[in-house]
């Protein structure tokens, strides 16, 4: 069963860091992390112990506000390809087509973008990170809890990228 939890947490802690509190926290098991400041959530099938916050479940038809961190971007040749930062009809077009496939239509859609340097144990690169907020609308109930669950994109979820907060 699939559960929420807030967790409080230092303000500056971010990044890999956080990632491996997460993990720990998780015992490695799969799960999504958004940074909240103060706070994190997390999400995952495995069970903390500390109170989980109720996931709000949501029916084909139903709307909803939404917040997303992602890192968009497409692969050539084994490498990511990252949009220019003002180009936001790109990155509207990119949530819009992984919004189709996740089970949800945009209704409406605000982004800002920049790239970010993740430093971990051994290495150190910069990602896009683009912050989207808008409305939704759910068009198929299976396909909108698979993405809840394992989240949107594919790249940077270990960095706390890719969980649709509603």
């Amino acid at each position: 069963m699939l559960r929420e939890y807030e967790i409080n947490k230092p303000a500056n802690l971010r990044g890999y860091p956080l990632h491996r509190m997460v993990a720990e926290l998780t015992n490695n098991e799969p799960s999504l992390f958004s940074d909240e400041g103060a706070t994190m959530l997390v999400r995952t099938e495995t069970t903390i112990d500390a109170a989980p916050k109720a996931l709000k479940e949501l029916n084909v038809g139903e709307i909803t506000a939404f917040e997303l961190r992602a890192c968009v971007s497409k692969k050539r040749k084994g490498k990511h390809i990252y949009l220019r930062s003002d180009d936001w009809k790109g990155r509207h077009a990119w949530l819009r087509n992984k919004a189709e496939d996740s089970g949800f239509e945009i209704l409406t859609l605000h982004s800002s973008s920049k790239m970010v340097r993740i430093q971990d144990q051994n290495r150190s690169f910069k990602i896009d990170q683009t912050d989207f907020t808008g409305i939704l609308k759910v068009t198929d109930k299976n396909l909108f809890t698979t993405a809840l669950a394992k989240g949107i994109g594919l790249t940077a979820k270990t960095f706390g990228y890719g969980m649709l907060v509603i």
